[in-house]
């Protein structure tokens, strides 16, 4: 009978190990979903006004660059981050496609990414879960505790993998 069993991430404290398995959980199921999509399929919309799977990928790990480094480590956004491939690469529809990116590049930066994620974690313990993050943007402070940024991450991820999952379809992959 299959088992299917969540255990915390190796060498995490228990709250943030099992945060970091839920997302190493889902981000398998978007390399499963992504990994066999050809090289000049992943920069193409489906139809107009879609984003590209490469772009999403990507995308996934914006959002994951975003929230943990600017938000929980306090990284100012400098001129080379926003040159990073994926930084706003929603806004550009067709950059995957024009930069010639692959399929193997797209997962590769998201893995980037979430090595720095555990990179992070890694200094952090479950006494920090519910600790008040603040975070200025334009003008405006938000207060985020960890354990919600981390479950935000994962949730993010898991709505960009249905969409994935649906662009596939209608494109016939």
């Amino acid at each position: 009978m299959p088992q299917h069993f969540l255990t915390p991430h190796a060498g995490l404290s228990t709250g943030i190990g099992y945060c970091l398995s839920g997302m190493e959980e889902v981000r398998e199921q978007v390399v499963r979903a992504v990994r066999d999509i050809p090289n000049d399929v992943i920069g193409r919309p489906a139809f107009l006004g879609a984003h590209s799977i490469g772009g999403l990928v990507l995308h996934i790990g914006e959002a994951e660059w975003f929230w943990m480094q600017m938000v929980v480590s306090g990284h100012t956004l400098t001129d080379q981050d926003k040159n990073a491939p994926y930084w706003d690469v929603l806004e550009d529809v067709d950059r995957v496609a024009q930069r010639g990116y692959t399929t193997v590049f797209c997962l590769e930066e998201a893995e980037k990414i979430r090595n720095q994620t555990r990179d992070v974690l890694f200094g952090y313990d479950d006494s920090h879960l519910d600790k008040v993050i603040n975070f200025e943007r334009h003008g405006k402070t938000t207060e985020h505790s960890l354990r919600w940024i981390l479950h935000h991450l994962l949730d993010h991820e898991a709505q960009h993998k249905g969409q994935i999952l649906m662009l596939k379809r209608v494109m016939g992959l």
